[in-house]
């Protein structure tokens, strides 16, 4: 005799267990780091470092910051991008709903793509004084 199981409760429980694993193992990983770490607060943790050098004497210049506007743009773009493929390959029974969804995903995504180009252009935002 075979346990039928509603596919609605199978889900829930897939997405319970799923849920109480990520958040045990992340209070896990945290503990761990706290056991793990020394305690005593060093003055050479506090201090600059540069690639894993200690700092030694004045720096010679400061860095342009132009890619910063990229990396906000991929970082507020891409989880959109994957949360609309993974939405798209579930919706093949609603296909105009689907669209019409991408659509307006792409019509929220077009304004901050332009004025993220726009300032990673502008060298004034980002160069030094």
């Amino acid at each position: 005799m075979d346990i039928i199981i509603p596919q609605g409760l199978l889900a829930l429980a897939t997405f319970s267990i799923g849920l109480v694993l990520g958040i045990g193992l992340g209070i896990i990983g945290i503990a761990l780091g706290k056991i793990v770490s020394p305690s005593k607060d060093l003055p050479k943790k506090r201090e600059r470092y540069e690639c894993a050098n200690p700092p030694v004497g004045r720096a010679r210049g400061l860095l342009m910051m132009q890619y910063y506007p990229f990396l906000l743009l991929f970082l507020t773009i891409e989880p959109i991008m994957i949360y609309s493929f993974l939405f798209l390959l579930e919706s093949y029974k609603y296909t105009l709903n689907a669209f019409l969804l991408f659509t307006g995903i792409l019509g929220f995504m077009i304004p901050p793509l332009i004025f993220g180009l726009y300032s990673a252009r502008r060298l004034e935002l980002w160069s030094a004084p």
